[in-house]
């Protein structure tokens, strides 16, 4: 396995999200409701996190969660997109943003549903996209190169770590 360095402890992750939490409730502060689509496990990690910070600071704001298993399959579960109004502002919640390819394609699917409003929030944001994202609530952006490696480890809840291999 190759060496790695921890970049964000769990203690500052849960400063993050906090931090995120509160820039969404400043943009949506009016909303009655949002609806956050998590990309794959990582991303419903972090929208669970966020949905939890959020319920504190908006408590009147209804979060409906839906996760999108970005695969060969494109499998969504929980809140479907066709199950809300489209002017529910949408926020696309993933760990790290790579290539930009499977938010891409996500972002892609609601807009043919025809959501009216659309962010994205992620707790890593790198520089290397092949697709113009742009990366609305972000945790912390990092400079790296391309063979350099962003993750983020939720395998224990109460030990996360974001690293870079």
């Amino acid at each position: 396995m190759s060496n790695r360095t921890i970049l964000k402890s769990h203690d500052e992750i849960r400063l993050i999200f906090q931090r995120m939490a509160y820039e969404i409730a400043e943009t949506f502060a009016d909303a009655s409701d949002l609806y956050f689509v998590a990309i794959n496990t990582r991303g419903m990690a972090i929208a669970l996190e966020l949905n939890h910070e959020l319920d504190r600071i908006l408590p009147e704001c209804t979060i409906s969660l839906g996760n999108v298993h970005a695969s060969e399959d494109f499998r969504w579960e929980g809140v479907k997109p066709n199950m809300l109004d489209l002017t529910t502002p949408v926020i696309i919640v993933d760990d790290v943003i790579h290539s930009g390819n499977t938010t891409m394609q996500v972002l892609v699917d609601l807009y043919e549903h025809g959501f009216e409003t659309i962010r994205t929030a992620f707790l890593a944001l790198r520089e290397h996209r092949n697709y113009p994202i742009h990366a609305n609530f972000v945790g912390v952006s990092i400079a790296t190169t391309l063979q350099e490696h962003v993750s983020f480890n939720n395998d224990d809840p109460s030990d996360m770590l974001l690293f870079l291999s």
